[in-house]
């Protein structure tokens, strides 16, 4: 597991979450909280030159991408082949149950098409 969190960030969120390898490999309640806010997420993909990143965020303490109840995201974030995109949430995004995460090459609702390369996921929460 290639994901690290740092508490006290900003005043803005506490939680700096960082996975330095998403892919379809689901990164399970990586806040560490079973509630709070999303406010910023940006998606690294200068790696992958030919594919875009979709990054899948479920509202749920685990996730299960290839499940058709579990492996459907509340949220999902998009950023084009070899770019870095940014989502900024100035009043939030709450979730109530977790924060799962992880990233695929397609944008069905259960596809599982891993990134060829690492794809870098921050998250600023509380």
């Amino acid at each position: 597991m290639a994901v690290t969190s740092t508490s006290a960030v900003t005043a803005l969120g506490t939680n700096l979450i960082v996975d330095f390898d998403a892919d379809n490999a689901e990164e399970n309640n990586v806040t560490g909280n079973s509630s709070g806010t999303i406010f910023l997420i940006q998606i690294d993909n200068t790696a992958n030159s030919s594919t875009g990143a979709y990054v899948r965020i479920r509202d749920d303490s685990s996730a299960d991408n290839t499940n058709n109840t579990t492996g459907v995201p509340t949220w999902i974030f998009y950023a084009a082949p070899g770019a870095t995109a940014r989502y900024v949430m100035p009043f939030g995004t709450e979730y109530s149950a977790g924060v799962s995460l992880w990233c695929t090459t397609g944008n069905a609702a259960n596809n599982d098409d891993p990134p060829a390369n690492a794809v870098v996921v921050k998250l600023i929460a509380s």
